[in-house]
C-alpha cells in the first residue's frame, strides 16, 4: 500500500485551510471475484465419450410375486396393451363421463384418472359440487381434444401408441 497525501487547499480569500487527506491505494489490482471454470475443473485425459457411446441402463424386470399362504404365483408387470386404443371411445368417454376420469383410465393414465375421480367425488362433496363441475368441464375439453387433435399428446395413449380411428 502506498500513501498519497493530498496537499492542503489554500484559499487566500477566506484564509481557510483544509486538513490533508490520506488516501490508501493498493499496490496491485484486486483479484477477480470469480475464477473461470477452466481453472477449477480438471477433465480426465483422453477423448470425451459422446452421448451415443453411453450404454443404456438395463430395464429392471419384476420377479413373479408369490402369495405367502398359497403356492400360486402371480406375475405383476405393467406392459402396454396389445391393441391400439380407440380415439372415438376415449373422446366420448371424455365428453360424457370426463368428470370421473374414465377417458384417462381408458388411455392408461391411471393416476390422473383416479385423481380426477377423487376430486369429483370428495372435492365435489366439500365444495357443494363446484369441484365436480370443474372436473366435468376439464373432462369435456379433454374429450373434444382427443376427438379433434391428430398430432401431439392427445393423439397417443400412456404407452406412446397412436390412437386408432
Amino acid at each position: 500500500m502506498t500513501d498519497t497525501i493530498d496537499r492542503p487547499v489554500v484559499d487566500l480569500d477566506d484564509d481557510v485551510f483544509e486538513r490533508p487527506v490520506v488516501t490508501r491505494r493498493p499496490m496491485h489490482a484486486p483479484a477477480p471475484a470469480y475464477q473461470p471454470l477452466s481453472a477449477t475443473v480438471r477433465y480426465p485425459p483422453g477423448p470425451v465419450p459422446d452421448l451415443e457411446d453411453a450404454v443404456p441402463e438395463p430395464v429392471p424386470v419384476r420377479t413373479p410375486w408369490r402369495w405367502p399362504w398359497q403356492g400360486v404365483r402371480v406375475s405383476v408387470q405393467l406392459r402396454p396393451s396389445a391393441w391400439p386404443r380407440s380415439r372415438v371411445a376415449a373422446g366420448l368417454l371424455g365428453i360424457f363421463l370426463g368428470a370421473f376420469g374414465l377417458h384417462r383410465m381408458y388411455l392408461g393414465y391411471w393416476r390422473r384418472g383416479l385423481t380426477m375421480l377423487a376430486i369429483t367425488v370428495v372435492g365435489g362433496f366439500f365444495t357443494l359440487g363446484l369441484a365436480a363441475l370443474a372436473m366435468g368441464l376439464w373432462g369435456f375439453a379433454e374429450g373434444l381434444l382427443v376427438l379433434s387433435v391428430r398430432r401431439g399428446r392427445y393423439s397417443r395413449d400412456a404407452y406412446g401408441k397412436l390412437l386408432r380411428g
